[in-house]
């Protein structure tokens, strides 16, 4: 769990129905640290090393019924209200981390010279800042976007869907700009001469942790699907505008 070397309290997930389906017998709960609840070990990890990741072990711990996070085996919609901000840090987060390691990249560049003249008049160069530049941009208007549909209060669906892109696409987006920019600072940029290695040790996390992006994948797709196929008139069926589109028996699908 992530902050439990410094943490006082715990929210913790536990299945309440044994008998319902897995999604729909789970409560939530806030359960405080003491002899029955125990941090037994702290991770050593690659990138983001304040996070004090830990192992908690818990000891036949009873946590009194006021302790319940929303009604009872309701813990999937406390989970899902919960990602909504948890991923849009992580994708915001993203963002910065790009935004810093494109500059350095971008400030080096205009300084380091081979051949008689600066490297960002290499092609090989430009256009990986160029790459980079289009990229970030590209996924700060997403992260945009989605902020904007949830403080908007768009369908919840959509939400989703969007804060779901976004934090797939703004976390990718920074593990690919870090490396670009520690291919264009070259050696030195493996070194702790400059902060890009601790940005690719941290970015590398971000496509993992709140979520992984491939089950960002999953809930794009899924939402998506959702809309498409019951929007219930929402969604205009394009496939009509072809000519022959009335031509039924032509469309064959098995």
């Amino acid at each position: 769990m992530v902050g439990a070397e410094g943490a006082d309290l715990f929210l913790v997930y536990a299945r309440t129905d044994p008998d319902a389906k897995p999604r729909d017998g789970l409560s939530a709960f806030i359960v405080e640290r003491g002899p029955e609840v125990e941090v037994e070990y702290v991770y050593g990890l690659m990138g983001t090393r304040g996070g004090g990741t830990g192992r908690i072990h818990f000891r036949e711990a009873r946590v009194p019924a006021w302790n319940l996070v929303g009604p009872e085996n309701g813990a999937v919609d406390v989970f899902h209200q919960m990602m909504i901000p948890e991923r849009m840090t992580s994708a915001a987060g993203a963002l910065g981390m790009a935004r810093a390691a494109l500059e350095i990249a971008a400030r080096y560049a205009n300084r380091r010279k081979a051949f008689g003249q600066k490297i960002r008049r290499f092609q090989g160069v430009s256009f990986k800042l160029a790459e980079s530049i289009t990229k970030l941009d590209a996924a700060r208007m997403l992260v945009y976007g989605a902020a904007r549909a949830v403080d908007g209060g768009d369908d919840p669906g959509r939400c989703r869907r969007l804060v779901s892109e976004a934090k797939r696409f703004a976390t990718d987006t920074a593990w690919d700009v870090v490396n670009q920019a520690m291919q264009v600072l070259g050696g030195i940029g493996y070194t702790n001469i400059y902060p890009i290695e601790r940005l690719l040790r941290d970015t590398r996390l971000i496509m993992i942790w709140t979520g992984t992006n491939e089950v960002m994948n999953l809930i794009i797709q899924h939402e998506y699907y959702q809309e498409l196929l019951e929007g219930a008139g929402r969604v205009r069926d394009v496939e009509q505008d072809a000519a022959a589109a009335d031509r039924a028996e032509e469309k064959i699908y098995e």
